[in-house]
């Protein structure tokens, strides 16, 4: 006698039931704690439209819930609209003075903003918002995530179409050949991170050789050049690139051999020091007019007395690519924020 076994398969909606994922809309309740749930379990899967419209349902029904307020800031935050956020953070803490969680999210995201909006043109900002402490304990009604926030370009470009890397002023050095090491690198980032026609023009177009102030100011060199090339922004500047020595005695941990102890000695070392300092301005083609400037500098040290340049200058220049493309093209930035989940 041959038993069989029924199997039973679960529907999409019996399944949701199942795993605790239920759309409160499927299962006919509009509870504001069920729409609170839901809305966080999307937002912890990225699904971040979707969490906003189940929040924005929860929200007619009582619209002075400081949860949803807060939680409704953070989405409009992870869909770029940091304004609309600042004005659901500031609702929220009034309606929940006392509640230091919702306070704190809306000081990271303040910073957070602040500092994504004022990039130091010397100094890269964070890749994260500053360490704000949670002054209370989380609780069990909240859950801490990671948010990718989406920056826009720092310089707006809608109607550009060409780019050219005109040449750099450059430092004497008998290191590598600055200027073409560093027109390549430009556009080599410029193309694999934006859509715009970088133009390969060889040998890049020189520059005046003057101060980078009376270079700012010189719309008519650049409104020609511009011309001439048909070119809607043109990218120059100046490049300084050095290495020194830098050895020198340094205490270090070292194992012995005979007892497996560390023991702290003087050793001397051999290191070289690298810097790379970039100066970049971009210009319109069409009138020669200054768009932008930035600065940056790096330093790294290398173990050795031999280091490559190249290897060098490639790896200072990959430290700064994520701020040169910044101002041309949106990124991405994550921070934490705490989401109420009822």
């Amino acid at each position: 006698m041959t038993i069989r076994q029924r199997r039973w398969r679960l529907s999409p909606v019996a399944l949701a039931f199942t795993l605790g994922f239920v759309d409160p809309a499927i299962s006919g309740g509009a509870d504001v704690d069920e729409l609170l749930r839901f809305g966080t379990t999307m937002a912890r899967a990225g699904n971040w439209r979707e969490a906003k419209y189940r929040w924005e349902q929860a929200l007619r029904t009582d619209s002075d819930d400081p949860r949803l307020l807060n939680n409704l800031a953070v989405a409009e935050e992870a869909l770029g609209a940091p304004e609309r956020a600042r004005e659901l953070f500031s609702k929220a803490v009034a309606a929940a003075s006392r509640d230091s969680r919702i306070r704190d999210n809306a000081t990271r995201s303040s910073l957070f903003w602040s500092r994504s909006s004022d990039d130091s043109v010397a100094t890269p900002a964070p890749a994260a918002g500053p360490p704000v402490p949670w002054r209370k304990k989380r609780g069990r009604d909240v859950v801490e995530i990671s948010v990718s926030l989406p920056l826009p370009p720092r310089l707006k470009l809608d109607d550009v179409r060409t780019m050219l890397v005109a040449s750099f002023l450059v430092n004497d050095s008998d290191l590598i050949d600055v200027n073409r090491e560093m027109v390549r690198f430009l556009r080599s980032e410029f193309r694999k991170h934006t859509a715009f026609e970088i133009q390969n023009i060889m040998p890049p177009p020189a520059i005046p050789e003057q101060t980078l102030d009376a270079m700012a100011h010189n719309a008519e060199f650049f409104r020609w050049l511009g011309h001439e090339h048909g070119s809607d922004v043109i990218v120059t500047g100046a490049t300084r690139y050095t290495r020194r020595d830098a050895s020198g005695f340094e205490d270090v941990d070292i194992v012995s051999e005979s007892t497996g102890q560390k023991v702290r000695q003087t050793v001397f070392v051999e290191q070289e020091e690298f810097t790379f300092e970039l100066d970049v301005l971009y210009f319109r083609g069409a009138d020669g007019s200054l768009l932008f400037r930035d600065r940056m500098r790096r330093q790294a040290y290398f173990r050795g007395s031999a280091n490559d340049p190249i290897s060098a200058f490639y790896e200072l220049g990959n430290s700064i690519a994520g701020d040169v493309i910044a101002v041309i093209a949106p990124r991405t930035r994550t921070d934490q924020r705490l989401l109420f989940k009822g």
